[in-house]
């Protein structure tokens, strides 16, 4: 998958020569259901017509930059995972566009003109609810008319679980309360996270990489990888910034240093790691 960084400054050089595409939009923080639901149909048309198929997305997110409210923006994925997803999906091109105040003062037709009709942008592909340019004005119904008829515009109905739209803030949620053997109906896999093992002579830690969110303090139930190997692991998530400590310190995929996954598989009760629980400071470097 060819990867893409847009910005201000860059732009032009990528319209010379671009092949007509198929593009689903959105922000995809954590490529959920009702995002997989998107792109499903975008390489469908795709497919159809003949077409490459694209997929548009924009970092930071724009609320970071909009900044409607004083709360801190909790992010699912880095973008690095999230391209990883979209490759398995089947996208082909992957445009991720610099959302900054220039950008959010576009107008929809702008918009449209400068980031879909001269990138080849035929059919765009969105969520019921997406939007664009300044102010949101933008959405899925007036797309036709803001490019004047030049591009084919699909909008993607609610994908709900139990009657509640699917969306990545709801998953947020629910990792944020510990309600990890629920996340994976609405991701359509258990919650992953990557980050570097840190050995001492106590304890085995994982510091998550950035824009990872983690679940509350707790035990948790997961399932470890190095991408060759995977074990069953209890971990502890302590609240001395956000730690996560492993109760088996002479598993061999927990080497110094190494890079690992874990998936969240379920929050377990009270006592199942309460040596540490109680007395983490046991596990600290002596």
């Amino acid at each position: 998958m060819e990867v893409i960084y847009v910005n201000k400054s860059n732009r032009h050089t990528f319209l010379a020569g671009n092949e007509p595409i198929v593009i689903a939009l959105g922000f995809f923080d954590g490529v959920h259901l009702g995002h997989q639901q998107v792109i499903k149909e975008a390489k469908k048309i795709a497919d159809e017509k003949r077409l490459q198929l694209a997929c548009m997305s924009f970092f930071p997110h724009p609320k970071e930059v909009l900044k409607r409210d004083n709360k801190k923006i909790q992010y699912l994925m880095p973008m690095r995972a999230k391209q990883r997803v979209l490759k398995k999906l089947g996208v082909k091109k992957f445009y991720i566009i610099q959302f900054d105040d220039e950008f959010a003062s576009l107008t929809p037709e702008q918009f449209v003109q400068n980031h879909l009709i001269d990138f080849g942008v035929k059919y765009a592909v969105a969520g019921f609810d997406f939007t664009y340019g300044q102010f949101g004005k933008g959405n899925m119904d007036r797309i036709e008319e803001d490019s004047n008829h030049l591009i084919k515009g699909i909008k993607v109905e609610k994908v709900e679980h139990d009657g509640e739209k699917i969306s990545s803030t709801l998953i947020r949620k629910w990792i944020s309360t510990g309600k990890m053997d629920i996340v994976h109906r609405y991701l359509g896999q258990h919650y992953q996270i990557q980050g570097k093992i840190h050995s001492n002579k106590n304890s085995v830690e994982v510091v998550a990489n950035p824009y990872y969110l983690l679940p509350p303090p707790g035990v948790y139930e997961v399932s470890v990888s190095n991408g060759d190997n995977i074990a069953n692991q209890v971990v502890l998530v302590t609240q001395e910034s956000l730690r996560i400590i492993f109760s088996n310190r002479n598993n061999s995929l927990l080497m110094d240093q190494q890079d690992i996954y874990i998936e969240w598989i379920k929050r377990l009760s009270a006592g199942r790691f309460t040596i540490v629980e109680e007395k983490p400071s046991l596990f600290k470097e002596a």
